[in-house]
């Protein structure tokens, strides 16, 4: 479906055209270019590598190292969302992908984020940080469009996550409580470049295969946002909680 495909939001003084935010609004997802600098990044990826100290595994709260925080609360990121969702976001968590070359781990099923904090409809956004460039061959995020204005759908329960005798993280399952794309609606395979970063509605259905690529990373930082004052579940392994702002 042509009209559903890589979506470019270009943004003015800080701010997104208004025919850019409609494209959010109706399909639940954008991708907005060149928001993080290739220094940035690589200041990024190499912090990761620090915090991995060999073990390259999904890693919740990264913005507790202050490298991320200062994306958490990056300004012009935080203008993006507020105008996006018509509300003021507060962060409240995140988690890093690391999906190495020819990985087993890093692949999701199709789920809906909001399963998770369970949030009103409309509160939770995402945001992906893509600090390599990404596309199928290495699992590039795909999107179901539209699948915004749906609710919260039914889930197959079972555990993606455990940890060995050390407590390192490992994926028992792909990752997310997986649910069933309804009828009448088509999946998109999204590509980025590094630097790149993704909008999601938090009820968008989406996932990510494993990355079969011989050499490419594939890592990426997602943010989590609520809209101010409203209610969401903190969790028992992500813990989320309000982050300040700063502004």
């Amino acid at each position: 479906m042509e009209k559903f495909k890589r979506m470019h939001l270009e943004m003015e003084s800080g701010h997104m055209k208004e025919s850019k935010l409609n494209f959010y609004r109706q399909n639940g997802y954008c991708l907005v270019e060149n928001v993080v600098s290739e220094e940035d990044c690589r200041l990024l990826i190499a912090k990761a590598n620090i915090e991995a100290k060999g073990k390259y595994n999904l890693r919740l709260n990264m913005h507790q190292s202050p490298e991320f925080h200062k994306i958490l609360i990056r300004k012009d990121i935080l203008a993006m969302a507020d105008q996006l969702c018509e509300h003021r976001m507060i962060p409240i968590g995140s988690v890093f992908f690391f999906s190495q070359p020819n990985s087993t781990f890093g692949s999701s099923a199709w789920h809906q984020d909001n399963f998770a904090p369970k949030a009103p409809h409309g509160s939770y956004l995402i945001i992906g940080l893509a600090l390599d460039d990404a596309d199928e061959s290495n699992g590039a995020l795909m999107v179901v469009p539209r699948t915004n204005f749906l609710g919260d759908l039914p889930v197959e329960s079972k555990s993606y996550l455990k940890k060995d005798k050390t407590g390192k993280i490992l994926q028992n399952n792909p990752i997310g409580m997986e649910c069933k794309i309804p009828e009448g609606y088509e999946p998109v395979q999204l590509t980025y470049k590094r630097g790149d970063i993704i909008f999601l509605h938090g009820h968008t259905i989406h996932r990510a295969n494993k990355n079969s690529h011989p050499e490419r990373w594939r890592r990426k930082l997602y943010m989590h946002y609520i809209k101010n004052e409203h209610p969401f579940w903190p969790g028992w392994n992500a813990r989320r909680q309000l982050v300040d702002r700063e502004d």
